[in-house]
């Protein structure tokens, strides 16, 4: 430190009050441009994080809306998944049903011939 007003100027301007007027005024023009850089960098932070949130918030938007759009795809297929399988279930159903009648008929059947074996077989064993 060359003067005694604690500041430095790189060269000694003397110890006369229009040395250390002229350190002062040097000090404070590399203070303000110190303090205008800051603010240009500042403003710069500043846009940059407004674009970043803009940026943000269309990747957001874009999410949302392509999410929307699944999810609406997903509820409609699904809606077609559970039709087709409803009208499965009840073409089984029918199947079912169909195939229990064709059973029983078929038992009744095999009744009617397990009696009729049985009469023909008495029958049979009295015409000997």
């Amino acid at each position: 430190m060359t003067s005694g007003s604690g500041f430095s100027s790189g060269a000694p301007k003397g110890s006369s009050l229009k040395g250390k007027l002229q350190d002062l005024e040097e000090n404070i023009r590399a203070i303000s441009d110190d303090i205008n850089q800051h603010k240009k960098e500042v403003e710069m932070l500043r846009s940059e994080k407004s674009t970043l949130e803009n940026v943000l918030q269309m990747k957001t938007q874009d999410v949302r809306k392509t999410m929307s759009n699944e999810i609406t795809r997903v509820e409609e297929e699904m809606k077609r998944n559970f039709s087709q399988q409803k009208s499965e279930n009840s073409r089984l159903q029918q199947q079912i049903i169909s195939l229990k009648t064709e059973k029983t008929a078929l038992q009744q059947q095999l009744l009617a011939l397990q009696r009729r074996i049985a009469e023909l077989e008495l029958q049979v064993g009295n015409e000997e």
